[in-house]
């Protein structure tokens, strides 16, 4: 109680999110998820906000607060990678942002905005060790009668603390749909929108050149805004990605040709039949953001879908993050663990399952030298579990963003002791 106190007057007079505190985690098993590799009985010590010092035998600062682990283990903090967190509750953005309903607006679209920092979600997904998130939009569940978009919107990552901004990466990818619904958004047919797509990335190259040059008339054939336009100008210049949704074997194969001919850079999410071409997934360097439940064929563009999909892929090379299937979306976008566990049942190491929630996701962003291992120099994001943080049984029992240890409360959680305390309470 008194560090939260001290933590919010910190805010209050502009101390910053990470608190001036050196502290110490000793006696923990650390699986770092970096070069340190797993350490059966050692410590780590957070100096500002930032990793300083990890590995057996260290010395620990005298001004340390320190916390004794008692042997469980110490791991990065998890990454919910391609979700609503903080979205659901936002009116008129629904599952994460539907992606904008201005009939005019899509690549510009930024979801960062529609961000709800008290959202219940986020000390929801806090107490299962998630410490940031990469929060799409999902056009797909663009209200009825609603035009669907070329493009869905621009993505970001945020981190789950305690305080106001959350903001850690704006406009972290630009966010497409490549399957059904990217072909409905061209008319039907997933040729024209590769052809839609190509002549945007132009138009996109030649407003970076000359922002006079492009013709409004043009915009208008392909519904572009000139907001439209200038968000694309990162991703045609290769600085952005694209977050590609494709499942379907021949729209990833389509969706590499595509990133090959433009030179641009893709993220592929959904990848049900990604297995199916692992060897080229590896080959072109595209990390793949799958659902690690996807088994079964609930639409044809996931005919192919198998629990071993994450085995066969991470055995080729290829960079693998798990996202909540949308089935499941309200319970998984707080339990990525979840996902690492059944993966890990199904033919990856538990290390590579790990990775994919905590360390991969970072590298995939581009974040990688902020967040994911336990590394000195790294902002230290830091969950102490009961147990193996794969297992279900498993609890969090520390949880620190950024240096800064976060209560393991939430509003539905004391809600429901509440009323159960209520409920048992003997009768006077």
């Amino acid at each position: 109680m008194i560090r939260r106190l001290l933590f919010a007057a910190a805010l209050l007079l502009g101390g910053g999110p990470a608190a001036a505190e050196t502290v110490a985690i000793v006696n923990a098993r650390v699986l770092t998820q970096g070069p340190g590799g797993d350490i059966a009985r050692g410590a780590v010590v957070v100096r500002d906000g930032r990793i300083v010092a990890v590995g057996a035998g260290i010395a620990v600062p005298s001004d340390a607060r320190v916390i004794d682990a008692k042997g469980q283990i110490l791991t990065p903090g998890l990454v919910a990678t391609v979700t609503p967190i903080g979205l659901n509750d936002t009116i008129g953005s629904g599952y994460g942002g539907r992606g904008s309903n201005n009939p005019r607006l899509s690549a510009g679209f930024d979801v960062l905005s529609d961000v709800n920092p008290n959202s219940p979600q986020i000390p929801e997904a806090r107490i299962e060790g998630v410490t940031r998130a990469v929060v799409t939009p999902n056009p797909q569940m663009r209200p009825p009668n609603t035009p669907p978009r070329l493009f869905g919107g621009q993505a970001a990552v945020i981190h789950l603390a305690e305080g106001g901004d959350l903001t850690v990466q704006p406009r972290a990818a630009l966010y497409l749909d490549a399957g059904e619904m990217g072909a409905s958004a061209a008319g039907g047919s997933r040729g024209a929108l590769f052809v839609q797509l190509a002549r945007a990335l132009a138009d996109a190259r030649a407003h970076a050149r000359n922002p006079a040059s492009v013709d409004p008339a043009r915009l208008e054939e392909l519904s572009l805004s000139r907001a439209d336009l200038e968000a694309l100008v990162p991703v045609a210049e290769g600085r952005e990605p694209l977050l590609v949704e494709a499942n379907r074997a021949s729209d990833i194969r389509n969706v590499l040709a595509f990133a090959r001919e433009q030179k641009v850079r893709v993220i592929l999410s959904g990848g049900s039949e990604a297995w199916m071409l692992a060897r080229e997934i590896a080959a072109a360097k595209v990390p793949v953001v799958i659902d690690a439940e996807e088994n079964q064929a609930f639409q044809w563009e996931n005919l192919n879908a198998t629990y071993e999909n994450a085995a066969i892929l991470s055995r080729a090379g290829v960079l693998v993050a798990f996202k909540p299937s949308v089935a499941r979306i309200v319970f998984l976008i707080r339990t990525p663990r979840y996902l690492a566990g059944r993966a890990a049942r199904f033919g990856i190491t538990p290390h590579e399952a790990l990775a994919a929630i905590t360390l991969n996701p970072a590298r995939i962003f581009g974040l990688s030298d902020r967040f994911g291992s336990i590394e000195p120099g790294k902002e230290a994001d830091l969950v102490l579990w009961s147990g193996d943080p794969l297992e279900t049984t498993t609890v969090a029992r520390m949880v620190m963003i950024r240096g800064v240890e976060q209560p393991l409360t939430a509003r539905n959680r004391l809600l429901r002791d509440r009323y159960i305390g209520t409920v048992l309470a003997p009768a006077n």
